[in-house]
């Protein structure tokens, strides 16, 4: 059987299409194995084939931290580890690594097509630019000091703030230059992710108690955003076979925590609170509690409701722990005890997402009747087919 890694060569040299790499991938497996063809529009983890390429990833992540600690340590033995030149030394040197990294990428990503060790040589790759670009900034400033706290961003000289911005840059260009260049889709989600996280710094720079006022907002406008890259990336590929619907998959990926965070965040601020549905964990026996629980609870399952209809589990998975809390505090207002809370919420809780597992094909179908096959709404909402029941 041709493993996928050679599908994709094959489609960039022109041999087969890119949208039949994972049709065909399914077949031969299928031929293989002696079952059926997986159904179309499933999220199949095509990151990660055998495990080869797990062993491959620990190895890269080892390389990746023992050269991290031989930077820290020959940097802090050094006569003068705090003078400007040794702190330019130690960037140009996490920039080296980044290099390092980056030719493991053409090994691995591009000429071998290795998903999963691509993803930590990503990460890796991402870390080493943010400090490269940090501490070379530094080497600028250092001796100029700095005593206020160390994350008083409103306080901060503005130097050190433009420091802080250009570091920060590279959470989103190294991992967007990594997509360029080796079409990962787990970098673009990344990128989307570094970039929401410079936003946001950038809006705490710019003005820190506004901004810290309209946290939740930022949040969900920025995980809004994510979602809707996503939905577009989705919209081209509506029967999930090409690495255009997992750069949506990861793309939503990185938008569900933003969305939830953000959304719980406004439901605290009405309820007086600044943290969301962690603030009322302390005090889950008032009816406010309760309500705040039954609000975030609506929330997931508006959430859920969504994921039916654009056909993404992973909006589902990044709100299960939300979900959990929300169910043990309303169950905590019933007055059970810690074992019977514990039980009942992981009860409810599995009960939920088996239910939605098994009924997933059934629910969409009914859902989605009115949606025309060929029609341009199912580009958005694929509707369901017979084979995939």
């Amino acid at each position: 059987m041709a493993d996928r890694g050679a599908l994709e060569a094959a489609a960039a040299a022109g041999v087969i299409g890119a949208e039949q790499v994972g049709p065909l991938h399914d077949f031969l497996a299928s031929q293989a194995a002696g079952v059926s063809p997986a159904p179309s529009g499933e999220e199949d983890l095509r990151f990660i084939r055998n495990f080869h390429d797990v062993f491959l990833a620990i190895g890269i992540l080892l390389l990746a931290i023992g050269l991290a600690i031989a930077v820290t340590v020959y940097v802090s033995t050094s006569d003068q580890p705090d003078a400007p030149s040794t702190v330019i030394l130690s960037g140009a040197l996490f920039a080296g690594c980044g290099a390092i990294m980056w030719l493991l990428g053409e090994i691995f990503a591009r000429r071998r097509r290795l998903f999963l060790p691509a993803i930590a040589i990503v990460c890796s790759l991402t870390v080493f630019m943010v400090s490269a670009a940090a501490l070379l900034y530094a080497g600028a400033i250092v001796g100029r000091g700095y005593a206020g706290p160390a994350w008083d961003l409103g306080h901060m000289p503005q130097e050190l703030r433009v420091g802080i911005l250009v570091a920060l840059a590279f959470a989103f260009i190294a991992p967007f230059a990594f997509y360029l260049r080796f079409r990962l889709p787990f970098s673009l989600g990344l990128t989307g992710g570094g970039l929401a996280l410079f936003i946001i710094v950038a809006a705490l720079i710019a003005n820190f108690e506004l901004a810290t006022n309209l946290l939740p907002a930022l949040f969900l406008a920025l995980g809004l955003l994510l979602f809707s890259a996503g939905v577009a990336f989705d919209a081209r590929d509506p029967t999930r076979t090409t690495r255009l619907s997992d750069n949506g998959f990861w793309l939503h990926f990185a938008a569900a925590p933003l969305i939830l965070n953000g959304t719980f965040g406004l439901i605290g601020m009405a309820f007086g609170t600044s943290a969301g549905l962690a603030s009322v964990v302390g005090r889950d026996g008032s009816p406010d509690a309760a309500l705040q629980a039954a609000l975030t609870l609506a929330v997931v399952i508006f959430l859920g409701f969504i994921s039916l209809l654009i056909n993404r589990r992973v909006l589902i998975v990044s709100t299960l722990i939300t979900t959990g809390a929300a169910i043990g505090i309303l169950m905590n207002a019933a007055g059970l005890g810690a074992g019977a809370l514990a039980a009942s919420t992981l009860i409810v809780l599995g009960a939920f997402v088996l239910i939605l597992g098994a009924s997933w094909h059934s629910a969409r179908r009914a859902l989605l009747g009115w949606v025309k096959p060929e029609g341009p709404l199912a580009r958005i909402f694929p509707p369901e087919t017979p084979a995939a029941a």
